[in-house]
């Protein structure tokens, strides 16, 4: 956030919204409230000054250390006023041709004492890390960064659309500004130039607000961390992250496969079977801490040999706590077994085909609209047994009724499904 260009627009906020001001703030309580600082030792605003805000949350207090200084930056005020009074605001002073930050130790206290409290779930919100293109109006650019230490937990942000760059290094999340576009003030409008990270049981962590100026003027920057959750435009954390979930039944015995999306901040999932489309019990668990860096296969045997109909299910459930829930599965004992068929035959996002193949061989899937036009066509992995195996992306497709044609061993099969 520029300095310069927030008198006027406040100002002018001020004498049109001035009415609507608090209801605005009302929406917008954070988890801690970070308000009148108290220095407890140290020189204001320099490296080694500790701060103590009392009563950010019921019984804890917070002891905040400004760990370090960069050469070239200046800390002009340690809580700026403008923006969210409840937020941790410094202001910075950023000199020409220097990138820099101020880091920040933050330890939550029991309030009245000196003893750290662990926190059941600490989110900090980077918020307005913006910059501005051609800031000195010879093509040079100054841009804000953000970095979150909170030993561990996910980050949250807009996917598509986003001015940042996030990036992780061990434990560190940061959020770097590439968009080169002013908002001004300090406000949570601007959710393309956001961030969230969140862990729990934790009682301390650390920030660094940071600028990058490559003009050849200094500046000064509003910087804003506010400790609140926040929810985004087609947020990373609405991305699914089950690639895929089918299985291969064989001589009665089912092998389930799936594949699970990179970062995907899963905590444990859970492989569920039911003997109907809705009642199901857990018969194995994998945790998935520490295999959130790279895309991993995934798969289980099921030793008892299926009866009648069996369906298999994975409970995903995430550090955050959400839960969500595969494609479900269907199998069936042989005296029951169709050769084809595609479930359910109501489809949104999702359908499920099941084959049966003598041989492991390529099908091509058609998906085929009332005029004969091709929608969608695949290739797809059949292996010898009863395949269950799922065709994503049918969101797109505009709703109605088709036909689907799954091309096999010279053979043809058919089935009519409705796309809502």
């Amino acid at each position: 956030m520029n300095l310069k260009s927030t008198y006027f627009n406040r100002i002018i906020a001020c004498i049109l919204f001035g009415t609507l001001f608090l209801p605005i703030k009302s929406l917008a309580q954070p988890d801690y409230d970070f308000r009148n600082p108290v220095l407890v030792s140290g020189t204001d605003k320099q490296q080694g000054a500790v701060y103590l805000f009392s009563n950010v949350k019921t019984g804890v207090d917070a002891r905040v250390t400004i760990t370090f200084i960069s050469p070239g930056i200046t800390l002009d005020e340690m809580d700026g006023a403008s923006g969210y009074p409840e937020a941790l605001q410094p202001t910075l002073i950023v000199n020409a041709f220097t990138s820099g930050y101020m880091e920040m130790e933050i330890e939550f206290l029991y309030a009245g004492t000196s003893t750290l409290f662990p926190q059941t779930e600490v989110p900090v919100t980077c918020i307005d890390v913006d910059g501005l293109a051609n800031y000195d109006g010879l093509g040079n650019p100054i841009n804000e960064f953000d970095e979150v230490n909170l030993s561990g937990g996910y980050v949250n942000y807009q996917l598509s659309g986003s001015d940042l760059f996030i990036e992780q290094s061990g434990n560190w999340y940061k959020g770097k500004n590439l968009a080169g576009i002013d908002y001004p003030g300090r406000d949570t409008t601007a959710k393309q130039a956001m961030y969230t990270v969140v862990n729990g049981n934790i009682s301390s962590c650390t920030i660094r607000v940071g600028v990058n100026n490559q003009a050849n003027i200094p500046d000064t920057r509003l910087r804003s961390v506010y400790f609140k959750k926040f929810t985004y435009p087609n947020m990373i954390l609405a991305r699914s992250t089950l690639l895929a979930f089918q299985g291969l039944e064989k001589k009665g015995l089912v092998a389930l496969q799936w594949k699970i999306e990179k970062d995907n901040h899963l905590k444990v999932v859970m492989i569920e079977k039911g003997s109907t489309y809705s009642l199901f019990s857990p018969i194995a668990e994998i945790s998935m801490i520490g295999g959130r860096s790279q895309q991993i296969n995934y798969s289980f045997q099921d030793n008892e040999s299926i009866q009648g109909n069996v369906f298999y299910r994975l409970k995903m459930i995430y550090v955050t706590g959400e839960v969500k829930y595969s494609n479900v599965l269907m199998f069936q004992s042989g005296k029951l077994l169709k050769e084809f068929k595609i479930y359910p035959s109501v489809v949104n996002n999702a359908a499920t085909l099941q084959i049966t193949s003598a041989s492991s061989t390529t099908g091509i899937f058609q998906l085929v609209d009332y005029t004969g036009r091709v929608v969608i066509q695949k290739n797809i992995m059949v292996q010898e047994g009863t395949n269950n195996i799922i065709v994503n992306n049918l969101g797109g497709v505009h709703p109605g009724h088709y036909m689907v044609l799954l091309k096999v061993n010279d053979k043809v099969y058919n089935q009519k499904i409705f796309k809502q």
